[in-house]
């Protein structure tokens, strides 16, 4: 509070005492100063705290000697640390209890050296729910001399995005191929087709034989193909699954025929 003492005179006495109230003017004017500053500065932190606890990016604030000053609970949730610990310690000390984030902060420790501004990068680290792909920014915060006063670093889980991306890249690859594979089974298939037509009834049964179990296996391995290709066709769907009976004799049999002919070397005996 403002204390004044009354004035009765002009003389050196009355000089002193107006002297005394303009200081505790200016005390009192400098004090409620103070105070608003003060207020202020609470409610631009409380403010602060209320932005860095609704941000989904991770957001860590380390001072001028690497000492992690905040985190938010988006980093919390990223990283799977919990900082209550970590907070007043050095930065590299988050990987002493959480091995996994030594890859981070090995990633960030070279940008907090150098004299950058702003810097970007891209870090893949290991941790308990698997591979982990982060985007990583910083900033030197300045302090009032112009000094570097610390360090700002944002960051985001993109581990779905990258990996959507890349499905996507796959399907596009699968789709081409799928076509580029699809163009010449037609033709194959109908020229083994015609190969029926035209000379299984005009053979004897041993070379009628021949023919009809090597034109079966053509056509049948352009139907695996044709599926395959249906399959990349579908590459971004979960196919369904087909069940049926099959005889296993059948399949030995046309397995036997792709590796047996008139100058094989090799010979297989069955006990079907």
């Amino acid at each position: 509070c403002e204390k004044r003492l009354p004035q009765h005179s002009k003389d050196e006495l009355g000089f002193l005492v107006e002297s005394f109230n303009e200081m505790t003017r200016k005390i009192a004017q400098a004090s409620d100063e103070a105070q608003r500053s003060q207020l202020q500065a609470e409610a631009e932190r409380a403010y602060l705290r209320a932005v860095l606890g609704r941000l989904s990016s991770g957001v860590l604030t380390l001072d001028k000697q690497s000492i992690l000053r905040t985190a938010n609970a988006a980093a919390r949730q990223i990283l799977g640390v919990d900082f209550k610990g970590c907070v007043g310690n050095p930065f590299e000390m988050i990987a002493e209890e959480q091995e996994y984030l030594q890859r981070f902060i090995e990633a960030i420790k070279p940008h907090l050296s150098k004299a950058q501004r702003e810097w970007r990068e891209e870090i893949v680290i290991f941790g308990v729910s698997g591979r982990q792909v982060l985007t990583c920014g910083g900033a030197t915060l300045p302090g009032d001399d112009g000094a570097r006063a610390g360090h700002v670093i944002v960051f985001d889980d993109v581990t779905e995005l990258v990996q959507a991306q890349r499905d996507a890249a796959w399907g596009e690859v699968a789709r081409r191929l799928a076509h580029e594979i699809k163009n010449p089974l037609t033709p194959i298939q109908l020229s083994a087709e015609r190969l029926r037509r035209k000379y299984l009834d005009t053979m004897d049964k041993e070379d009628a034989d021949f023919l009809d179990r090597s034109t079966h296996t053509i056509i049948q391995q352009v139907e695996v193909m044709k599926e395959l290709v249906k399959a990349f066709d579908e590459y971004a769907r979960t196919p369904q699954l087909d069940l049926r009976h099959m005889s296993l004799n059948a399949i030995i049999g046309e397995v036997l025929d792709l590796y047996s002919g008139d100058d094989a070397k090799v010979s297989f005996r069955t006990r079907l």
